[in-house]
Formats: structure tokens, C-alpha cells, sequence
């Protein structure tokens, strides 16, 4: 078994959700097929407390031969964390020369855009091989999402800096790793692209951990007073920057006429009367007490979607989304959920087939958004749940995902 030994850097928490579902994972499927790895990650003090991850090795699994080693950067509170974030890529260069003096290192794994500095950096001053993991659109969706203005000096600068250290990516990376064929086409059109190998790992889902439950679809309903009739529309996420709520409104709007007893369950960091105002707001009246909002573990996660009956996954149509691979949707179709989604997001034309496993919006009129509640509707009372899971494990399987990372791994490894 070829082996290797490598820093991975990613800017997200391993104890926050996206760490948890999408980064810790693969580092540990990584270790059990005899890839060692020191991890940089970037933690929220009190996440880390609670759910600080394990090491792993085979001391603590006898059926993991590689090791996972962990040098967190803390986020700050308070006024000093807006500043901080000009200083991390700083203290992960100091980090990655830690971890450089005290072992061989193979390879440098950057997650994403703010760690791009100090991988090409260590990568180029230490030769080790470099896997630029794009994992969708950084630059264009800060723009895109409103989380940065082309009218302000300073945004433009920031954004100049990371599309400089995206083209030295582009065409210095060992490999490329990205979440959507979509994407893929856009990064070998690139000028900067050096023609390395590109590999799609779509975002995965534990198969296992999101299944099918009638018992907890009973139990979640009985805990939320939901009648057992009751049709449940669900929102997973987040609500800001580049995701539709307004499109998420018109849909649950247009499927509560056709289904009055209809419910909104909205997942995350969602407050019901900030919903309810901002959807006055899309020219949609909702009802207070229809509408439901939880923020729970992600081991909960799986029993809400089983009271659900209705997934939904709005974003922005833009360039930028043509990188996206969305968590959710994976997970809704999991636990069997039909799903809909609009064009314009990589992928999902493929992955939901309009009709079948859910819906496509092709625009946003509102003749097309009553469409896509009838077929939403009509689905939720004769989908085969089954087959929607059987579908979605096509494209978001855990082991496939770690499949392919160790794959990644072994032909950098096999050309150096």
C-alpha cells in the first residue's frame, strides 16, 4: 500500500458543521487507507471543546494504518476577529513550517481559497506536491453573494490578491480537485490552467448516519405537533449570501394552496419572525405558527428529514454556482426526500432529474414555480423514497468520495 505523509489546510473548523460533514470524513477515510496527515484547521474556541476530533491511528483503530495529527488556529471574539483574518494565513505558514521541521511531508492539501498563500508557498519552498481543492467559487461567490462590492478599493484588492493566487494554483497544482463536472469544464477553459489532472469528488453524505427512519419520522412529528397528514416543506442551511429564500417562499406558498396543511421547517441559524417578515417582503404572507425553525446537532439532522416530505435548495444562477455541489440536497435525498433545485447550479440537471427525483426550476416566473410545487406535491405522495436514496447515492457517497481522495493521494505520490 503506498503511503504518504501530508499537511492539509483548511480555513473551516473540523468541530463546525461543515467540518464535522465535510472535511473530518474524508481525513479519517484518508487515514484508514494508510495516509497520514498533520491538519491545519481554523476553530471556534467552544466547538472545540465540545466536539474536538479524536486522533486517529492505529492505536486508536486497529483498522486505521495512516495518522491524523491536529494544530488548530483559534478564531478570535469580539472586534479583533475582523482582523484576524488578515492574520491566519500567517499563523497556518508558521504552522506548516512547524510541522515541516519535524517530519517529511509528501503533499499539501488546501481546502479552498484562504489557504492558498501558505500551501503554494510550502509546497514550492519544501517540493512537496500540491492538491488545490477548489471546492466551488470563493472569489466570484463573495461578489456574487453580496459579501463583497467591485465598488469598494479595498474588496477589489482582496479579491485581486486571491484570483493571483488562484491562477499560480491553477497551473502549479499536482492535481485539482472540484465538486462538479460544471466546474470542471470552466477550469480546463481557464488561460491560467496548467493541464494537471482534475479530479470531481461531488460533497457526500454518510449513508448510513441519513437514512430512511419511519420511527423517526413518527417520533419528530409528534415532537414538533406535526399532524401526521401534515405536509412538511424543508429548508436546510444557511439563509444569506448567494441561497433564494425568496424562491423558497414562493414554493412552500404555491404548495400550501394546493396542500393547506402545509408546514415550512427551516433548519439552521433561522429565527421564524425574521422569516415571516422577510418573506412580506418577496410578497409572500406566511403564517407565523406554520412555520417551524430548529437549529440542532448534525447528528439530528437525519430524524428532521424523515419528518419531511419536501426538500428544497435555491441559489443564485450565476457563474459561480456552476462550482457548487450542495450538501443538502445529497442529504435530502439520503432520507428519500424529492428535491428541488434551479438551473444554474452545478449538476443538478443530472442529479434530479426534473420529474423524477424532484424538480428543476428553469426560471422564476410564477407559472414555473406553481409547476414545480405540483410536481413536489405529487411526488411526496408517490415517490419511491427508496429509489430516491438509491439515485442520490450515485453522485454523494462517503466511501465513493474517499474513493477517489485516496486515489488523488496515490497518483501524486506514483509521479513524484
Amino acid at each position: 500500500m503506498t503511503k504518504t505523509s501530508g499537511i492539509y489546510i483548511t480555513n473551516n473548523g473540523l468541530s463546525d458543521h461543515i467540518g464535522v460533514a465535510q472535511v473530518l470524513p474524508y481525513l479519517q477515510g484518508l487515514a484508514r487507507n494508510g495516509h497520514s496527515s498533520s491538519v491545519i484547521s481554523v476553530e471556534d474556541p467552544a466547538n472545540w471543546a465540545v466536539t474536538r476530533p479524536a486522533s486517529l491511528s492505529v492505536d486508536t483503530d486497529p483498522s486505521c494504518t495512516g495518522e491524523l495529527r491536529f494544530y488548530p488556529i483559534f478564531r478570535r471574539t469580539g472586534p479583533v476577529r475582523r482582523l484576524q483574518r488578515f492574520f491566519v494565513p500567517m499563523q497556518m505558514r508558521r504552522r506548516v513550517e512547524k510541522i515541516m521541521k519535524m517530519r517529511a511531508v509528501a503533499i499539501i492539501h488546501c481546502r479552498s481559497y484562504m489557504p492558498l498563500g501558505p500551501s503554494l508557498t510550502a509546497a514550492k519552498n519544501h517540493g512537496a506536491a500540491l492538491i488545490c481543492d477548489v471546492r466551488g467559487y470563493w472569489i466570484d461567490q463573495r461578489f456574487e453573494g453580496g459579501a463583497r462590492s467591485p465598488q469598494n478599493a479595498l474588496d477589489r484588492a482582496k479579491i485581486a490578491h486571491f484570483r493571483k493566487l488562484e491562477r499560480r494554483a491553477y497551473a502549479q497544482a499536482h492535481q485539482i480537485v472540484t465538486l462538479t463536472h460544471d466546474a470542471k469544464k470552466v477550469i480546463e477553459a481557464a488561460p491560467s490552467y496548467g493541464n494537471g489532472p482534475i479530479t470531481v469528488v461531488p460533497c457526500s453524505v454518510d449513508q448510513e448516519a441519513f437514512d430512511i427512519s419511519p420511527r423517526a419520522r413518527s417520533r419528530i412529528r409528534e415532537t414538533l405537533a406535526i399532524p401526521p397528514n401534515a405536509l412538511v416543506v424543508c429548508y436546510l442551511g444557511s439563509s444569506s449570501g448567494v441561497y433564494r429564500m425568496d424562491l423558497v417562499n414562493r414554493v412552500y406558498d404555491a404548495a400550501r394552496k394546493l396542500v393547506p396543511e402545509a408546514r415550512l421547517l427551516l433548519m439552521g441559524n433561522h429565527r421564524g419572525t425574521d422569516h415571516v417578515k422577510a418573506a412580506a417582503a418577496h410578497g409572500v404572507v406566511l403564517d407565523s405558527a406554520d412555520v417551524i425553525t430548529r437549529k440542532v446537532p448534525h447528528s439530528e439532522v437525519p430524524n428532521y428529514l424523515n419528518a419531511s416530505d419536501i426538500g428544497l435548495s435555491f441559489q443564485v444562477s450565476t457563474p459561480s454556482s456552476l462550482g457548487v455541489s450542495a450538501t443538502k440536497v445529497g442529504e435530502y435525498m439520503a432520507c428519500g426526500l424529492p428535491v428541488a433545485s434551479n438551473l444554474g447550479v452545478g449538476d443538478i440537471q443530472r442529479i434530479v432529474q426534473d420529474g423524477q427525483f424532484g424538480a428543476v426550476l428553469r426560471n422564476d416566473s410564477q407559472q414555473e414555480v406553481d409547476r414545480v410545487a405540483r410536481v413536489l406535491v405529487e411526488l411526496s405522495r408517490i415517490a419511491d423514497r427508496t429509489g430516491i436514496k438509491r439515485h442520490g447515492r450515485k453522485y454523494y457517497a462517503m466511501n465513493k468520495a474517499i474513493a477517489a481522495y485516496d486515489s488523488v493521494y496515490r497518483a501524486v505520490i506514483s509521479k513524484g
